[in-house]
């Protein structure tokens, strides 16, 4: 059934006016990126009093967390992975809660302090199995790399050439974050408590992969990276303000990787609407 409703399919209907995006058979989706993420500012701004109430508690929860994590449990390492734990179920809370956020308004945004639900526990191992792939991907080329860059230097031991270890992680994040990019995308569909597979996620990226990255891993990261300085710094306040800062931004992202996939789940569906139509 062709979906009519969402921001998402808003955003989409917006963008194809103005840019003439076509939808027929053959043709690939092109996600365009940056005017995701100023629609995904926009969402947030506009409809600022309803993020206040569902995000912001959740916010400052998991900034607190990650800022005692790191001044108080430094030197306790069991205690801070049982930390970082909980900062990630709260993280997929938020998540969850986002993706129904942007793409179902018309409905009531889930309490972020409700218990776990199936939903969730399917979006929390979906991030673990992609999380997994793409750490294996990165680890079997960086070894490669290193490897062959070895052979060809005749290096004894790569520790002695740490520049060959930078190079092969450099080029190892290459398609790591590509398949990240693209497994990433169907994510929105698990909060929402739809069917969905790796293999529709390959499908539903198809021609995106590059754009996905930039959606979901590159951009995001960018965009910390002032509020990762933040961390370094011997000041508690400022600490603070970059752990709030990374997870607002996160958030951010989440819109826009929410706002990718209805983009174009929306784009296939009106195509086979249209082909179908015509046959």
């Amino acid at each position: 059934m062709y979906n009519d409703g969402g921001l998402g399919h808003r955003f989409f209907l917006k963008f194809n006016k103005e840019k003439d995006v076509k939808t027929r058979s053959g043709l690939m989706a092109q996600l365009p990126v940056l005017d995701l993420f100023k629609e995904s500012v926009q969402l947030l701004w506009q409809k600022r009093k309803q993020v206040v109430v569902a995000f912001l508690p959740a916010l400052l929860l998991l900034a607190a967390l990650d800022w005692y994590s790191s001044t108080q449990l430094a030197d306790q390492q069991a205690k801070g992975m049982l930390l970082a734990l909980v900062s990630t179920l709260i993280s997929v809370l938020l998540a969850t809660t986002c993706h129904h956020f942007t793409l179902r308004p018309e409905q009531a945004t889930p309490n972020m302090l409700r218990f776990y639900g199936r939903n969730e526990w399917r979006y929390f191992l979906r991030l673990i199995q992609i999380g997994f792939i793409a750490g294996m991907v990165f680890f079997a080329v960086m070894m490669a790399v290193i490897l062959l860059l070895t052979n060809a230097v005749h290096a004894q031991q790569v520790v002695e050439q740490p520049q060959l270890a930078a190079a092969g992680i450099l080029v190892a994040a290459i398609p790591a974050l590509y398949l990240w990019g693209r497994l990433s995308i169907t994510l929105p569909e698990l909060a929402l408590g739809q069917a969905s597979s790796l293999k529709h996620a390959w499908q539903l990226s198809q021609g995106n992969g590059n754009k996905l990255a930039l959606v979901v891993v590159i951009i995001p990261m960018l965009s910390m990276a002032p509020f990762f300085a933040l961390l370094w710094l011997d000041n508690t306040a400022l600490q603070f303000i970059g752990s709030f800062g990374t997870y607002l931004t996160t958030l951010i992202s989440i819109v826009a990787l929410s706002l990718s996939y209805q983009f174009l789940n929306d784009f296939y569906l009106e195509a086979h609407y249209e082909i179908s139509k015509e046959i």
